[in-house]
């Protein structure tokens, strides 16, 4: 269609085609592929061959004919043609097997095959959804799957260049892809075995299974795995009569369907099985055992958590080791904004967050990228500690003059650079900090480009030499620390920096970023209300006692919570910056008046019930660090008392009347979610129930165990 001058002889050739196959029922279906005459003979043997048969599984006339016809293509093609060196491969069906590879030890082809690395962990955790050729996402997953575990296979037997493979790719992002598409595939399997209701979408299923299973790290999940490559093995030979029948799963100018493809997928994922792995300890050493207990003493602990404590095992396990992945490159990023605090413990919650978010992707099968999972997790990990941040070092720096931290947390969040002090300003500037475990050198950088870094480094950490390497080229120190400054305007900067100047922010509708904007000036403030009401609190009530009442609150208990409270989570803002992230340049988020009125009124129910369920599980830290519970409120002193009650009595009927009002709001929550349902973009509902339930989860979590970072005084305290 777009060539210079029309070639007569080629339209010939097109119609004579399309006449010779109307006559035989077909119509409209041309070959796009170069040359036709071997495409789909070469795919389909090379499926056969990669799944378990041999030459012996075939008539010789016919192995003699096919050896023939693609090895004078390859020769012609100089072994390029079809699919490449992997059509050499089965050339070499009537010589007893494939050719040889060799060491890649050395080539240049090496470059290109870590090129190729990168760029599919990458795009898999933008968008890992179907790609342009196929209606179904099973597909991908299984090329993808059958690439990395042969990468995998190679670089364990040392036939590649160690030097020229980055750690990160092995260690880190090809596992984590890896057990995300295993986790994938085996939850999306329906009841009748199939998976979409497809044969040959099942077939890709059972192909992409049985490698996966050879891995040294899942053989908790072997039992599971092999039951779902089984039913799936199951409803395809019952649909044996069927496999003729191509199913329209392919996409070129229409949808199509292959027989031939379609017959030899099914023919080889019911002979495939799982095969026995080389396993080296490089690959072992990827999850190494004590990571392994660790693993299964969280299962333990969520086991008790809901939602999973209605989650079979072998779910809640394999989310858990993919969050392990996350954790490791989380606690790289920890000092990216705010530096250590020396009166804060800041590990426990480290741990939990990855969970949170890949637990409820997995537990609720939410069709969202990992990108912005990853994207999530830092806003998890930044609000942990920003919140310690604001009542340690902050409130010692501003905690006599209040007026200007709040004039100056309107400045930042104004988001007119000019009216801020100029960040390179302290890009030159050294200043020293105490640390807990000595003294360290940090430089100031208030242009927020080290979160960026943070950002990209869930899939371009490098190592040299070993060692953690920053994004801006600063080696981690051994305890952790890398260039992070003690200003306080220079870290509060960099924290709002990361929020509005966000990609996906800056992309969104104005109406969008301003909404965020405000949100995360009034979190900010809010803390700064929290801190005054706390120092109230301690001024009007006796903190020794056991059960304390704020005798003189300035507002109500449900003023405070709809407004100082919730803003005072974290949720209000996460929740814009979290719609921001999920819609494509706020195309997916066009809302009118009602939409908007009604999600700021879920996020109100949501945060205020994030606030009571945290509140519920902290009790005794509040109490010991003199900070402000919801249990201090006069109210929870209303209605019938005993004079005989214990402290412990009166302490368990307050969280018993907690534990009520925010039922109540839960309950609230559910009505405007009802009401947003059917006006609501069904894919942006899917994951606002995504954002609803990690923070429902973190509030569970604090029923079961305070995971808070701690104020501590003197040494260290370890949750």
């Amino acid at each position: 269609m777009n060539a210079t001058e029309w070639d007569d002889e080629a339209e010939a050739y097109l119609q004579m085609v399309c006449q010779q196959q109307s006559a035989t029922g077909h119509k409209g279906g041309f070959p796009s592929a170069f040359p036709s005459t071997i495409f789909e003979t070469s795919w389909v043997l090379d499926t056969l061959l990669e799944s378990g048969f041999d030459k012996d599984d075939f008539l010789l006339a016919d192995v003699r004919s096919l050896t023939k016809l693609l090895e004078k293509n390859l020769t012609q093609g100089k072994g390029t043609v079809g699919w490449g060196d992997i059509g050499a491969e089965t050339a070499g069906l009537g010589e007893g097997g494939g050719a040889d590879a060799g060491s890649l030890r050395g080539r240049s082809i090496l470059h290109q095959i870590v090129k190729c690395a990168n760029f599919l962990v990458k795009t898999w955790m933008r968008n890992n959804g179907p790609d342009k050729w196929h209606t179904s996402v099973q597909y991908p997953m299984m090329l993808i799957a059958q690439t990395f575990l042969l990468l995998l296979k190679r670089w364990a037997k040392n036939e590649l260049d160690s030097t020229a493979v980055p750690k990160s790719l092995m260690y880190q992002e090809v596992p984590r892809t890896l057990l995300d598409i295993l986790g994938r595939t085996m939850r999306s399997q329906r009841d009748d075995g199939s998976w979409e209701s497809k044969r040959e979408v099942t077939a890709y299923a059972v192909l992409t299974l049985a490698p996966l299973l050879s891995l040294p790290w899942v053989d908790f999940l072997k039992p599971e795995g092999i039951a779902c490559m089984y039913r799936g093995k199951a409803y395809l030979e019952n649909s044996r009569h069927q496999w003729r029948i191509a199913e329209s799963v392919w996409i070129e100018k229409t949808v199509y369907g292959s027989p031939n493809l379609s017959q030899a997928y099914s023919l080889a994922a019911l002979k495939v099985v799982v095969p026995t792995m080389f396993v080296s300890a490089k690959i072992s050493d990827m999850f190494p055992p004590q990571l392994m207990k660790k693993m299964i003493k969280m299962s333990g602990f969520f086991a008790q958590v809901v939602p999973f404590s209605r989650a079979p095992q072998w779910k809640l396990q394999l989310s858990l080791f993919q969050s392990a992945s996350y954790a490791a490159t989380l606690k790289a990023s920890r000092y990216d904004i705010f530096p250590p605090m020396q009166k804060a413990s800041d590990e426990k919650y480290q741990e939990y967050i990855p969970f949170t978010w890949i637990g409820c992707r997995d537990y609720l099968s939410t069709p969202i990228s990992s990108q912005t999972l990853w994207e999530m997790m830092l806003v998890s990990m930044f609000n942990f500690q920003v919140d310690a941040y604001m009542e340690t070092a902050v409130w010692e720096q501003y905690g006599d003059k209040l007026p200007e931290l709040k004039a100056l947390i309107r400045t930042i969040c104004s988001n007119k650079p000019e009216k801020r002090k100029r960040s390179d300003d302290d890009d030159s500037k050294v200043v020293s900090k105490k640390l807990a475990n000595g003294t360290g050198t940090h430089t100031m950088n208030g242009t927020g480009r080290s979160t960026r870094n943070s950002v990209k480094r869930c899939h371009e950490h490098e190592h040299s030499n070993g060692e953690p390497v920053r994004g801006n080229g600063e080696s981690v120190q051994a305890n952790g620390v890398s260039g992070v400054s003690s200003n306080v305007e220079g870290v509060l900067t960099k924290f709002v920096n990361f929020a509005l100047h966000h990609p996906k922010v800056l992309a969104s509708p104005e109406p969008l970023r301003r909404w965020l904007a405000h949100e995360l000036q009034t979190f900010l403030l809010a803390h700064i209300t929290h801190m005054e009401d706390c120092k109230a609190l301690s001024l009007s009530a006796d903190l020794s006692t056991g059960s304390v009442t704020w005798s003189k609150p300035r507002t109500t208990f449900f003023n405070w919570v709809r407004t100082t409270s919730a803003d005072h989570t974290s949720c209000p803002y996460s929740f814009v910056f979290f719609l921001c992230l999920i819609g494509e340049g706020g195309s997916a988020l066009t809302m009118n008046l009602h939409q908007r009125y009604a999600l700021e009124d879920a996020c109100r129910h949501l945060a205020a019930m994030c606030r009571q369920y945290n509140d519920l599980g902290s009790i005794v830290r509040d109490q010991a660090e003199k900070n402000l519970n919801s249990v201090n409120f006069p109210e929870f002193d209303m209605g019938e008392t005993d004079v005989a009650a214990t402290m412990e009595e009166l302490t368990d009927r307050k969280k018993r009347d907690l534990l009520a009002v925010a039922e109540y709001e839960r309950r609230c929550l559910g009505r405007v979610i009802g009401e947003l349902e059917p006006s609501l973009d069904a894919g942006v509902m899917e994951k606002l129930r995504l954002f609803i339930q990690v923070t429902d989860l973190y509030g569970q979590i604090y029923v079961v165990r305070d995971i808070g970072i701690r104020r501590v005084e003197g040494e260290r305290e370890r949750i």
